[in-house]
């Protein structure tokens, strides 16, 4: 039995993640911007299933989400950062407010939620935190700069937290997904998604589910000599040499 706490978890990725390491007996904390009948049906379908669900509403930018996220938490098995929102801008027409919200959103959200585990996990002597960053992050888009150099932040937040934990037991690690078939994703309409699938050596989008399976991987005691990773599920977008 574990504790898990996933940020954004109603729908698409999130929600995909939590249902992956949702397992009878677990404890799950949900958080989202609001109530909706997404995670209500997330919610009522993990009780089905044996789950202890507890809602964690509020925004993630928000340090005060976070306090009250971890308020009384006496155990944290397993944190995933996955909220995030998208907008599109050119940076000549990019308000401070966009680049605000956005860095806000995904970078200090992170940092929130990350900051109140590790004090948690340090005192248990173990855990495991798993960010989503993006292949952005590593590649750059034009008009995303605000969301690149967010996700970006991310992937170097990742490794240094990896660093700085493993002493304590407390593992770090990140996924990257490429284009992925969610709700996000699919308001920009068909004609993106299928010039953005043409970017991919596999010629399609990925789904919230295989972005799922590596978050689950990462977390789990299969995955217990790996620290500061960054999994690229990106469909061959990004190849290390």
């Amino acid at each position: 039995m574990k504790t898990f706490l996933v940020t954004g978890a109603a729908q698409g990725i999130g929600n995909a993640i939590a249902r992956g390491l949702a397992e009878p007996g677990d404890r799950a904390i949900l958080n989202d911007l609001q109530p909706s009948a997404a995670l209500s049906q997330l919610a009522e379908q993990l009780c089905a299933r044996g789950v202890d669900v507890v809602l964690a509403l509020g925004d993630v930018a928000d340090p005060a989400t976070a306090e009250a996220a971890f308020a009384g938490l006496e155990r944290l098995d397993v944190l995933v950062n996955n909220a995030g929102i998208l907008d599109e801008s050119p940076i000549t027409e990019m308000s401070l407010a966009q680049w605000d919200r956005i860095i806000q959103v995904h970078l200090y959200g992170a940092f929130h939620f990350c900051k109140a585990a590790a004090a948690l996990m340090k005192r248990q002597g173990s855990g495991a935190i798993v960010n989503i960053a993006s292949d952005l992050g590593q590649l750059g888009c034009a008009n995303l700069c605000h969301y690149s150099a967010a996700k970006g932040g991310i992937i170097a937040l990742t490794k240094s937290l990896a660093r700085e934990l493993a002493p304590f037991g407390v593992r770090v690690n990140g996924v990257a997904p490429g284009g992925a078939l969610t709700p996000m994703v699919e308001r920009l309409g068909e004609d993106y998604i299928r010039e953005e699938a043409a970017r991919y050596p596999l010629q399609r989008l990925g789904t919230a589910q295989e972005i799922a399976a590596a978050v689950v991987f990462l977390a789990s005691s299969q995955a217990s000599f790996m620290t500061g990773q960054i999994l690229g599920v990106n469909g061959g977008g990004v190849m290390n040499g």
